[in-house]
Protein backbone atom coordinates (compact mmCIF):
# COMPACT_ATOMS: atom_id res chain seq x y z
CA UNK A 1 0.00 0.00 0.00
CA UNK A 2 0.97 4.02 -0.81
CA UNK A 3 0.76 7.06 1.50
CA UNK A 4 -1.71 9.08 1.53
CA UNK A 5 -1.07 11.84 0.42
CA UNK A 6 -2.17 15.63 -0.61
CA UNK A 7 -0.87 17.72 -3.62
CA UNK A 8 -1.61 21.14 -3.98
CA UNK A 9 -0.92 22.52 -7.92
CA UNK A 10 0.67 26.07 -8.66
CA UNK A 11 -2.61 27.11 -10.87
CA UNK A 12 -2.25 30.98 -9.93
CA UNK A 13 -5.66 32.11 -8.23
CA UNK A 14 -7.48 28.85 -8.57
CA UNK A 15 -7.72 25.60 -6.80
CA UNK A 16 -6.37 22.33 -8.14
CA UNK A 17 -5.66 19.50 -5.17
CA UNK A 18 -5.37 15.84 -5.91
CA UNK A 19 -6.02 13.90 -2.31
CA UNK A 20 -4.44 10.02 -3.15
CA UNK A 21 -5.25 7.53 -0.83
CA UNK A 22 -3.52 4.18 0.32
CA UNK A 23 -5.60 1.64 -1.69
CA UNK A 24 -4.38 3.58 -5.02
CA UNK A 25 -7.82 6.15 -5.35
CA UNK A 26 -7.65 9.42 -6.47
CA UNK A 27 -9.95 12.67 -5.62
CA UNK A 28 -9.70 15.73 -7.34
CA UNK A 29 -11.30 18.76 -6.08
CA UNK A 30 -11.70 21.31 -8.30
CA UNK A 31 -9.51 22.65 -11.28
CA UNK A 32 -8.06 25.70 -12.83
CA UNK A 33 -5.90 24.05 -15.94
CA UNK A 34 -5.10 26.55 -18.50
CA UNK A 35 -3.42 25.58 -21.74
CA UNK A 36 -0.18 26.55 -20.63
CA UNK A 37 -0.38 24.33 -17.43
CA UNK A 38 -1.71 21.44 -19.97
CA UNK A 39 1.49 21.63 -21.41
CA UNK A 40 4.39 23.27 -19.19
CA UNK A 41 5.40 25.34 -22.26
CA UNK A 42 6.08 28.43 -20.12
CA UNK A 43 8.49 27.91 -17.30
CA UNK A 44 6.62 29.54 -14.31
CA UNK A 45 3.59 26.97 -15.73
CA UNK A 46 3.41 23.32 -14.00
CA UNK A 47 2.01 21.08 -16.47
CA UNK A 48 -0.79 19.46 -13.72
CA UNK A 49 -2.20 17.69 -16.63
CA UNK A 50 0.49 15.21 -16.87
CA UNK A 51 0.95 15.02 -13.51
CA UNK A 52 -2.15 13.81 -12.96
CA UNK A 53 -2.12 11.39 -16.13
CA UNK A 54 1.23 9.71 -14.12
CA UNK A 55 -0.71 9.77 -11.20
CA UNK A 56 -4.42 8.27 -12.28
CA UNK A 57 -5.40 4.36 -12.58
CA UNK A 58 -5.85 2.38 -15.52
CA UNK A 59 -8.89 0.47 -16.53
CA UNK A 60 -8.43 -2.78 -18.50
CA UNK A 61 -8.28 -0.55 -21.46
CA UNK A 62 -5.24 1.64 -20.55
CA UNK A 63 -7.95 4.17 -19.65
CA UNK A 64 -6.93 6.55 -17.53
CA UNK A 65 -9.04 7.42 -14.87
CA UNK A 66 -9.89 9.50 -11.56
CA UNK A 67 -12.32 8.13 -9.09
CA UNK A 68 -13.89 11.53 -7.98
CA UNK A 69 -13.67 14.82 -9.10
CA UNK A 70 -15.65 17.57 -6.21
CA UNK A 71 -16.63 20.55 -7.62
CA UNK A 72 -16.79 23.23 -4.84
CA UNK A 73 -18.45 25.79 -6.77
CA UNK A 74 -19.11 26.65 -10.69
CA UNK A 75 -16.67 29.45 -10.92
CA UNK A 76 -14.08 29.25 -13.59
CA UNK A 77 -10.91 29.03 -11.43
CA UNK A 78 -12.64 25.64 -10.01
CA UNK A 79 -13.28 24.28 -13.18
CA UNK A 80 -11.37 25.18 -16.02
CA UNK A 81 -10.02 23.16 -18.66
CA UNK A 82 -12.48 20.87 -17.34
CA UNK A 83 -13.49 19.29 -20.77
CA UNK A 84 -9.87 19.66 -22.29
CA UNK A 85 -8.71 17.46 -19.12
CA UNK A 86 -11.77 14.90 -18.62
CA UNK A 87 -13.79 13.04 -21.03
CA UNK A 88 -17.53 13.48 -20.40
CA UNK A 89 -20.15 11.06 -22.34
CA UNK A 90 -21.17 7.64 -21.78
CA UNK A 91 -17.51 5.79 -20.77
CA UNK A 92 -18.38 2.79 -23.40
CA UNK A 93 -17.57 5.71 -25.93
CA UNK A 94 -13.91 6.42 -24.93
CA UNK A 95 -12.03 5.83 -27.78
CA UNK A 96 -8.53 6.18 -29.11
CA UNK A 97 -8.73 9.43 -30.26
CA UNK A 98 -9.76 10.68 -26.32
CA UNK A 99 -6.66 8.39 -25.19
CA UNK A 100 -4.41 10.05 -27.45
CA UNK A 101 -5.30 13.34 -26.01
CA UNK A 102 -5.15 12.03 -22.99
CA UNK A 103 -8.30 12.80 -21.50
CA UNK A 104 -9.51 11.19 -17.98
CA UNK A 105 -12.63 9.45 -17.21
CA UNK A 106 -14.01 10.37 -13.99
CA UNK A 107 -15.33 7.64 -12.02
CA UNK A 108 -17.58 9.87 -9.79
CA UNK A 109 -18.72 13.26 -10.30
CA UNK A 110 -19.60 15.58 -7.00
CA UNK A 111 -21.06 18.34 -7.35
CA UNK A 112 -23.92 20.60 -5.49
CA UNK A 113 -27.03 21.87 -6.94
CA UNK A 114 -25.54 25.50 -7.80
CA UNK A 115 -24.50 24.32 -10.70
CA UNK A 116 -27.76 24.94 -11.98
CA UNK A 117 -28.87 28.23 -12.21
CA UNK A 118 -31.99 30.48 -12.99
CA UNK A 119 -29.98 32.31 -15.70
CA UNK A 120 -27.39 30.85 -17.86
CA UNK A 121 -24.88 33.48 -18.64
CA UNK A 122 -24.28 33.09 -14.73
CA UNK A 123 -21.63 30.04 -15.89
CA UNK A 124 -18.65 30.11 -17.63
CA UNK A 125 -17.92 27.53 -20.44
CA UNK A 126 -15.95 25.28 -18.84
CA UNK A 127 -19.19 25.50 -16.06
CA UNK A 128 -21.66 24.54 -18.77
CA UNK A 129 -19.46 21.25 -19.79
CA UNK A 130 -19.43 20.60 -16.26
CA UNK A 131 -23.50 20.63 -15.69
CA UNK A 132 -23.94 19.06 -19.48
CA UNK A 133 -22.15 16.03 -18.00
CA UNK A 134 -23.77 15.81 -14.55
CA UNK A 135 -27.14 16.15 -16.20
CA UNK A 136 -26.55 13.36 -18.78
CA UNK A 137 -25.50 11.41 -15.36
CA UNK A 138 -28.17 12.65 -13.29
CA UNK A 139 -30.95 11.66 -15.48
CA UNK A 140 -29.25 8.03 -16.03
CA UNK A 141 -29.92 7.97 -11.85
CA UNK A 142 -33.64 9.13 -12.32
CA UNK A 143 -34.71 6.72 -15.15
CA UNK A 144 -33.07 3.88 -13.04
CA UNK A 145 -30.87 3.09 -15.48
CA UNK A 146 -28.11 -0.22 -14.50
CA UNK A 147 -25.77 1.86 -15.80
CA UNK A 148 -25.83 4.31 -13.65
CA UNK A 149 -23.81 2.53 -11.10
CA UNK A 150 -20.63 2.27 -13.07
CA UNK A 151 -17.42 3.80 -13.42
CA UNK A 152 -17.67 6.71 -15.54
CA UNK A 153 -21.67 7.57 -14.84
CA UNK A 154 -21.42 7.54 -11.24
CA UNK A 155 -22.49 10.72 -9.14
CA UNK A 156 -22.17 12.21 -5.27
CA UNK A 157 -24.49 15.30 -4.89
CA UNK A 158 -23.87 17.23 -1.78
CA UNK A 159 -27.64 18.97 -1.16
CA UNK A 160 -31.25 18.39 0.68
CA UNK A 161 -33.62 15.69 -0.07
CA UNK A 162 -36.61 18.18 -0.43
CA UNK A 163 -35.18 20.06 -3.80
CA UNK A 164 -37.33 19.32 -6.22
CA UNK A 165 -34.41 19.36 -8.55
CA UNK A 166 -32.90 15.82 -6.50
CA UNK A 167 -36.05 13.77 -6.70
CA UNK A 168 -34.98 10.17 -7.94
CA UNK A 169 -31.14 10.88 -6.64
CA UNK A 170 -31.69 10.58 -3.25
CA UNK A 171 -29.25 7.06 -3.10
CA UNK A 172 -26.18 9.80 -4.15
CA UNK A 173 -27.46 12.17 -2.02
CA UNK A 174 -25.37 13.20 0.99
CA UNK A 175 -26.21 15.92 3.40
CA UNK A 176 -23.76 18.72 4.91
CA UNK A 177 -23.38 17.84 8.62
CA UNK A 178 -22.56 14.11 7.69
CA UNK A 179 -19.27 12.45 7.71
CA UNK A 180 -19.25 10.26 4.34
CA UNK A 181 -16.67 7.37 3.21
CA UNK A 182 -17.77 6.02 0.54
CA UNK A 183 -15.56 7.10 -2.80
CA UNK A 184 -16.17 5.93 -5.91
CA UNK A 185 -18.56 3.18 -4.91
CA UNK A 186 -16.16 1.26 -2.51
CA UNK A 187 -16.26 2.17 1.46
CA UNK A 188 -12.64 3.50 2.69
CA UNK A 189 -11.49 2.29 6.24
CA UNK A 190 -8.75 5.05 6.64
CA UNK A 191 -10.66 7.82 4.89
CA UNK A 192 -13.02 10.23 5.16
CA UNK A 193 -14.81 12.97 4.38
CA UNK A 194 -17.13 15.65 6.85
CA UNK A 195 -19.12 18.03 5.27
CA UNK A 196 -20.01 20.83 6.51
CA UNK A 197 -21.07 23.33 4.05
CA UNK A 198 -23.41 24.43 2.04
CA UNK A 199 -26.42 25.45 4.07
CA UNK A 200 -29.94 24.76 2.66
CA UNK A 201 -31.08 28.45 3.23
CA UNK A 202 -27.64 29.51 0.37
CA UNK A 203 -28.25 26.54 -1.59
CA UNK A 204 -32.24 27.41 -1.66
CA UNK A 205 -31.75 30.49 -2.14
CA UNK A 206 -30.91 31.85 -6.22
CA UNK A 207 -29.39 35.60 -4.74
CA UNK A 208 -26.96 34.00 -2.85
CA UNK A 209 -23.52 35.08 -4.13
CA UNK A 210 -22.07 31.33 -6.01
CA UNK A 211 -18.93 31.56 -2.88
CA UNK A 212 -21.62 30.95 -0.37
CA UNK A 213 -22.78 27.96 -1.30
CA UNK A 214 -19.30 26.21 -1.58
CA UNK A 215 -18.86 23.02 -0.44
CA UNK A 216 -16.70 23.14 3.05
CA UNK A 217 -15.10 19.81 3.84
CA UNK A 218 -12.78 18.46 6.25
CA UNK A 219 -11.13 15.47 4.79
CA UNK A 220 -10.29 12.61 7.45
CA UNK A 221 -7.16 10.69 6.66
CA UNK A 222 -6.39 7.26 9.38
CA UNK A 223 -3.30 5.47 9.82
CA UNK A 224 -3.09 2.22 12.03
CA UNK A 225 -3.27 2.85 15.67
CA UNK A 226 -3.94 6.76 14.51
CA UNK A 227 -7.37 7.69 13.99
CA UNK A 228 -7.50 11.25 12.11
CA UNK A 229 -3.62 11.04 11.41
CA UNK A 230 -4.44 13.97 9.09
CA UNK A 231 -6.74 16.45 9.22
CA UNK A 232 -7.50 18.81 6.03
CA UNK A 233 -9.29 21.93 5.33
CA UNK A 234 -11.21 23.14 1.84
CA UNK A 235 -13.41 25.66 1.57
CA UNK A 236 -13.51 26.78 -1.95
CA UNK A 237 -14.60 30.47 -1.74
CA UNK A 238 -16.57 30.70 1.01
CA UNK A 239 -16.61 34.01 2.92
CA UNK A 240 -16.54 34.98 6.48
CA UNK A 241 -20.22 34.45 7.36
CA UNK A 242 -20.03 31.09 6.08
CA UNK A 243 -17.41 29.81 8.08
CA UNK A 244 -19.21 32.09 10.70
CA UNK A 245 -21.99 29.23 10.70
CA UNK A 246 -19.82 26.68 10.53
CA UNK A 247 -17.65 27.54 13.82
CA UNK A 248 -21.21 28.16 16.07
CA UNK A 249 -23.09 24.74 14.74
CA UNK A 250 -19.92 22.50 15.09
CA UNK A 251 -18.37 20.29 16.98
CA UNK A 252 -14.70 20.79 18.43
CA UNK A 253 -13.07 17.75 16.12
CA UNK A 254 -14.64 18.52 13.31
CA UNK A 255 -12.83 21.92 12.93
CA UNK A 256 -9.68 20.66 14.07
CA UNK A 257 -6.70 21.07 10.91
CA UNK A 258 -3.48 20.27 10.26
CA UNK A 259 -3.80 21.95 6.95
CA UNK A 260 -5.91 24.20 5.69
CA UNK A 261 -6.83 25.95 2.52
CA UNK A 262 -6.83 29.47 2.80
CA UNK A 263 -10.77 30.14 1.01
CA UNK A 264 -10.78 32.19 -1.85
CA UNK A 265 -6.83 31.77 -2.78
CA UNK A 266 -5.82 34.74 0.21
CA UNK A 267 -8.87 36.68 0.24
CA UNK A 268 -9.32 39.14 3.41
CA UNK A 269 -13.47 38.13 3.05
CA UNK A 270 -12.41 34.70 4.83
CA UNK A 271 -11.80 37.59 7.88
CA UNK A 272 -14.31 39.91 7.54
CA UNK A 273 -17.41 40.48 5.25
CA UNK A 274 -16.22 44.04 4.88
CA UNK A 275 -13.45 45.02 2.76
CA UNK A 276 -10.16 45.85 4.51
CA UNK A 277 -10.12 49.53 4.28
CA UNK A 278 -13.79 49.64 5.64
CA UNK A 279 -13.06 47.01 8.68
CA UNK A 280 -9.55 45.93 9.24
CA UNK A 281 -10.49 43.66 11.96
CA UNK A 282 -11.03 40.26 12.09
CA UNK A 283 -14.21 38.35 12.81
CA UNK A 284 -13.96 36.25 16.06
CA UNK A 285 -15.23 33.23 14.89
CA UNK A 286 -12.40 33.19 11.56
CA UNK A 287 -9.83 34.00 14.22
CA UNK A 288 -11.10 30.44 16.38
CA UNK A 289 -10.89 28.60 13.40
CA UNK A 290 -7.60 29.44 12.67
CA UNK A 291 -6.77 28.18 16.23
CA UNK A 292 -8.02 24.69 16.04
CA UNK A 293 -4.75 23.92 14.21
CA UNK A 294 -3.01 21.03 16.15
CA UNK A 295 0.90 21.06 16.24
CA UNK A 296 2.96 21.09 13.05
CA UNK A 297 -0.14 22.69 11.06
CA UNK A 298 0.42 24.48 7.54
CA UNK A 299 -1.44 27.02 5.71
CA UNK A 300 -1.19 26.87 2.13
CA UNK A 301 -2.60 29.86 0.24
CA UNK A 302 -3.48 28.56 -3.66
CA UNK A 303 -2.79 32.15 -5.30
CA UNK A 304 -0.70 34.16 -7.09
CA UNK A 305 2.54 35.61 -5.52
CA UNK A 306 1.67 37.48 -1.98
CA UNK A 307 2.17 41.54 -2.56
CA UNK A 308 1.33 44.87 -1.04
CA UNK A 309 -0.35 45.91 -3.87
CA UNK A 310 -4.28 46.61 -2.92
CA UNK A 311 -4.48 43.07 -4.62
CA UNK A 312 -7.80 40.82 -3.35
CA UNK A 313 -7.07 38.00 -3.38
CA UNK A 314 -4.23 37.48 -2.75
CA UNK A 315 -4.54 39.78 -0.02
CA UNK A 316 -1.33 41.19 1.87
CA UNK A 317 -3.39 41.72 4.92
CA UNK A 318 -4.97 38.67 5.08
CA UNK A 319 -1.48 36.50 4.45
CA UNK A 320 0.15 38.38 7.51
CA UNK A 321 -3.06 37.80 9.35
CA UNK A 322 -2.32 33.85 8.51
CA UNK A 323 0.98 33.89 9.43
CA UNK A 324 0.20 34.67 12.95
CA UNK A 325 -1.40 31.11 13.28
CA UNK A 326 1.64 28.86 12.04
CA UNK A 327 5.18 28.38 12.33
CA UNK A 328 7.27 30.40 10.49
CA UNK A 329 7.92 29.14 6.93
CA UNK A 330 4.63 27.01 7.29
CA UNK A 331 2.32 29.54 5.37
CA UNK A 332 2.72 28.79 1.53
CA UNK A 333 1.74 30.56 -1.32
CA UNK A 334 1.75 27.87 -4.15
CA UNK A 335 3.13 29.82 -6.85
CA UNK A 336 5.95 30.86 -4.82
CA UNK A 337 7.08 27.29 -3.67
CA UNK A 338 9.83 26.64 -3.61
CA UNK A 339 10.01 29.73 -6.08
CA UNK A 340 8.22 32.36 -8.01
CA UNK A 341 10.33 31.52 -11.10
CA UNK A 342 9.57 27.25 -11.31
CA UNK A 343 6.89 27.00 -8.85
CA UNK A 344 6.03 23.30 -7.93
CA UNK A 345 3.08 21.31 -6.49
CA UNK A 346 3.53 20.79 -2.57
CA UNK A 347 3.45 18.07 -1.66
CA UNK A 348 2.24 16.48 1.93
CA UNK A 349 2.35 12.31 2.83
CA UNK A 350 0.14 11.52 5.82
CA UNK A 351 2.18 9.77 8.72
CA UNK A 352 1.11 8.46 12.31
CA UNK A 353 2.53 12.08 13.09
CA UNK A 354 0.31 13.85 10.66
CA UNK A 355 1.28 15.74 7.29
CA UNK A 356 5.06 15.62 6.78
CA UNK A 357 6.20 17.77 4.05
CA UNK A 358 8.39 16.52 1.09
CA UNK A 359 10.98 18.67 -0.44
CA UNK A 360 9.74 19.97 -4.04
CA UNK A 361 12.47 19.02 -5.82
CA UNK A 362 11.97 15.11 -5.21
CA UNK A 363 9.07 15.87 -7.49
CA UNK A 364 9.26 13.91 -10.03
CA UNK A 365 9.91 11.15 -7.89
CA UNK A 366 6.73 12.10 -6.14
CA UNK A 367 4.85 11.42 -9.59
CA UNK A 368 6.92 8.24 -10.77
CA UNK A 369 5.93 7.05 -7.35
CA UNK A 370 1.88 7.84 -7.52
CA UNK A 371 2.34 6.07 -10.93
CA UNK A 372 3.91 3.12 -9.80
CA UNK A 373 1.39 2.58 -6.87
CA UNK A 374 -1.20 2.76 -9.15
CA UNK A 375 -0.59 0.56 -11.36
CA UNK A 376 -1.32 -2.49 -8.48
CA UNK A 377 -4.71 -1.30 -7.69
CA UNK A 378 -7.93 -3.59 -9.13
CA UNK A 379 -8.75 -2.67 -12.29
CA UNK A 380 -11.75 -1.14 -13.20
CA UNK A 381 -14.12 -1.65 -15.95
CA UNK A 382 -15.96 0.54 -18.31
CA UNK A 383 -18.45 0.16 -21.16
Amino acid sequence: MKDHSITYFPVGNGDTTLISLSDGTNILIDCNITRNSKNGNEKESYSVHEHLLEEMGKDGSSNPHLDAFILTHPDEDHCRGFSATFYSGDPSGYGQSHRKDGLIIIDELWFTPRIFPSNDDELSESARDFRKEAERRMKLYKADDPDSGIPGNRLRIIGYSDNPELRGLESVLTVPGNAINQINGSQKADFSFFIHAPFKKDTDSEESERNDTSVVIQARFDMPNAKNAGLAMFGGDSGCAIFKKIVERSDEEDLQWDLFMAPHHCSWYFFNEQSYEDDPIPDTTSIELLKMHREGAYIIASCKPVVDNGDNPPHFQAAKEYKKHVEKGKFLVAMEHPSENEPLPIHFIITQMGPQKKDSSSANAIRSSGAVGAVVRTPQTYG
